[in-house]
């Protein structure tokens, strides 16, 4: 587990993860997958050097989020409603689960007026799953009802896996699977919902200085985690999505990072 330490604006703790290398991306027959059009490209596998940097262990909730709205700071998000919640942003009783229909705009806003940022996807993906390559953030066992909020009995879909029962048909609390935390510590890192990162989607080998995290720069930015409603496919530390960054979903949140 990483230091940590807490915002004094919205009360998040964030995880230290050091400086060093780390394996990015996946060679595996899933990942090969990615090329059929289910995801974009894992491969090739490249070594990446990170400075140090501070993450949020949770994903911003929206009692957070009602916080830099109440400062009129944030826009609220698109819809106060989640899948199966009438009344879910704004509704006290899910104060602690994480914001959604935000876009990627709303998020870069509310990091920015708590002094954070969004994470890079390299800083993602390496608090996620560490130095090591694992599979998922708590190692390369499969999925489990204690370890993610994923698609299992409680999902409405064909594809749903009736072996596991997470708890939930939508979004849940932050935090909620201590058993799937990553190596530093890091919670919901597979599933509950996708989340928004700072660059913009291209392929791997990944270089900070392609232009891939210039803020700025037009195109689609990249998503990692993997939500509620999909399977455990999309749970791997290594899956990436992308959207235009005015897009929002109701599986789409958000963590954000600091620089040291």
């Amino acid at each position: 587990m990483g230091s940590t330490r807490i915002s004094e604006v919205d009360q998040m703790v964030q995880v230290y993860v050091p400086a060093g290398e780390f394996i990015m991306g996946s060679n595996d027959e899933n990942a090969k997958r990615t090329l059929e059009g289910r995801s974009y490209p894992e491969i090739p596998v490249n070594t990446v050097y990170l400075d140090g940097y501070w993450i949020d262990k949770y994903e911003v909730s929206n009692g957070q989020y009602a916080l830099c709205v109440d400062a009129g700071v944030c826009q609220p998000p698109i819809d106060s409603e989640s899948h199966t919640r009438g009344k879910y942003f704004g509704n006290p009783e899910y104060s602690n689960y994480p914001v959604i229909w935000v876009t990627w705009y709303k998020a870069r806003a509310y990091c920015e007026w708590t002094g954070r940022r969004l994470p890079t996807e390299a800083e993602w993906e390496k608090a996620a799953r560490s130095t090591d390559g694992r599979k998922y953030p708590w190692g390369n066992d499969p999925l489990s009802g204690e370890r993610a909020n994923f698609c299992d009995i409680n999902c409405p879909y064909d594809y749903a896996n009736e072996l596991y029962n997470d708890g939930y048909a939508d979004t849940s609390p932050v935090g909620n699977y201590p058993a799937g935390a990553s190596p530093y510590g890091v919670m919901d890192m597979s599933g509950n919902v996708w989340e928004w990162t700072g660059t913009l989607i291209q392929p791997y080998p990944y270089d900070s200085t392609d232009g891939r995290e210039n803020l700025d720069a037009p195109g689609e930015r990249a998503w990692r985690g993997g939500p509620w409603k999909n399977s455990a496919w999309w749970m791997r530390s290594t899956v990436r999505y992308r959207s235009v960054p005015n897009y929002s979903w109701e599986v789409l949140g958000f963590r954000c990072a600091s620089s040291e």
